[in-house]
């Protein structure tokens, strides 16, 4: 059974646009295809989907619109290129940070040197002499006997606490 194009233009161009996608498959008859080819409306909407197809599928497209002897022109016309970029030289700025190191070695030197060449001034100090010790005329011996066992418990372990030492200071001493 033949289907009928529709006779919305909304119906016409679902179907046309299904026509060109390979929906309709079978159901597109000879009959529909020509009548489609006499309309000049249809022919225009069907250059806008082949043409938006086309697009969405990244094909190139050849603008039909423009004369020949336009294109002829614009393929004759000469590329123009622009200048090539020249490197960029960061020797300056090599240059710089030495510069700057220079001076900041300079700057830390000279503040670092003594700023006053004159020798600087001891005060005088009096020559002192060793005054002569004086003894005293006291006997510490009597001093020592009797603390003698406190300074042992100081200096001794506690395993020395059991021995007992005495002093015995001759007579002819004292």
């Amino acid at each position: 059974m033949q289907e009928p194009i529709q006779t919305s233009q909304t119906d016409a161009e679902d179907w046309l646009s299904a026509l060109i996608d390979g929906e309709l498959g079978d159901q597109a008859t000879p009959d529909q295809i020509r009548r489609v080819a006499r309309d000049a409306a249809m022919q225009a909407r069907w250059s806008e989907y082949c043409l938006i197809g086309d697009a969405m599928r990244g094909l190139p497209h050849t603008a039909s619109r423009v004369p020949a002897r336009v294109r002829a022109a614009l393929a004759e016309e000469p590329t123009l290129l622009a200048p090539v970029a020249r490197p960029v030289r960061k020797q300056p700025a090599l240059w710089l940070a030495a510069a700057a190191a220079v001076a900041a070695v300079t700057w830390m030197v000279l503040n670092a040197a003594p700023t006053n060449d004159l020798p600087v001034q001891m005060a005088a100090q009096p020559v002192s002499q060793p005054a002569p010790l004086q003894m005293a005329g006291v006997d510490v011996t009597d001093y020592l006997a009797a603390h003698q066992d406190y300074a042992q418990a100081l200096t001794s372990t506690p395993e020395m606490h059991f021995s007992r030492a005495t002093l015995t200071v001759p007579e002819a001493a004292r």
